[in-house]
């Protein structure tokens, strides 16, 4: 599993447990990253700029470190 796909597996989880608009969090967070979180794959590939981008927006969005 890559680390793109778990950032993205744990983005979700946050935004279920928190009871956030899932389409609106969701939108707010591919505006920010560049691409949609909820089209990630276990086997997608790390590129570096994908995960630095997906970590900054889950904190710009979420108040959410990534680590």
């Amino acid at each position: 599993m890559s680390k793109l796909y778990e950032y993205s597996t744990r983005i979700q989880r946050h935004i279920e447990q928190n009871g956030l608009d899932v389409f609106r969090t969701r939108g707010e967070l591919a505006l920010k990253a560049g691409f949609l979180v909820t089209l990630i794959e276990p086997d997608d590939p790390d590129e570096p700029e994908k995960v630095q981008a997906l970590r900054k927006a889950a904190l710009d969005v979420l108040g959410l470190q990534l680590d």
